[in-house]
């Protein structure tokens, strides 16, 4: 078969895979906080640098949440925590459109301490929210709020 033949039958089949494989719109979006890691004082300033960001993955569409996921990653990339974490959870939060909380999932406590090791909650749990507004994922150790990351949730 000539290569002309060839390269236009390999285009027209990848086109009609991709054309027959195609669903219904669905949304997704993922965000970044930082996580105060340290602080120190310089020069009567108080600076606090960040060894980790939470990360917060959410899949749905509208209203409809399929999947959410959230981790606690160190800046540097290599897949840890960042430091060490105790007594850690993860809650997924939602607000309406005028900032109202009005449900929390809260996440399973990991008592003990992660020590460098990747830390985080994969959710696939469909539910459809009530309101338009927010979807958070919030982060916890040692009994004091983390770090906050939120979506918004919007027709």
């Amino acid at each position: 078969m000539p290569f002309k033949l060839r390269s236009l039958l390999t285009a027209a089949a990848a086109c009609a895979l991709v054309i027959g494989t195609t669903t219904s719109a669905e949304a997704s979006a993922v965000g970044y906080e930082k996580v105060s890691g340290f602080c120190f004082t310089m020069s009567g300033q108080t600076v606090c640098a960040p060894t980790a960001t939470l990360g917060h993955y959410i899949k749905g569409d509208g209203r409809k949440i399929e999947r959410q996921e959230a981790s606690i990653q160190d800046v540097f990339g290599a897949d840890t925590a960042g430091r060490e974490w105790c007594n850690w959870r993860f809650d997924w939060r939602y607000a309406d459109t005028n900032g109202k909380t009005y449900l929390i999932r809260k996440g399973k406590t990991h008592n003990g301490c992660s020590f460098w090791s990747s830390i985080g909650r994969v959710d696939n749990t469909t539910h459809t929210l009530k309101h338009y507004g927010k979807a958070c994922a919030a982060f916890y150790a040692s009994g004091k709020e983390r770090a906050v990351q939120c979506h918004n949730i919007t027709k």
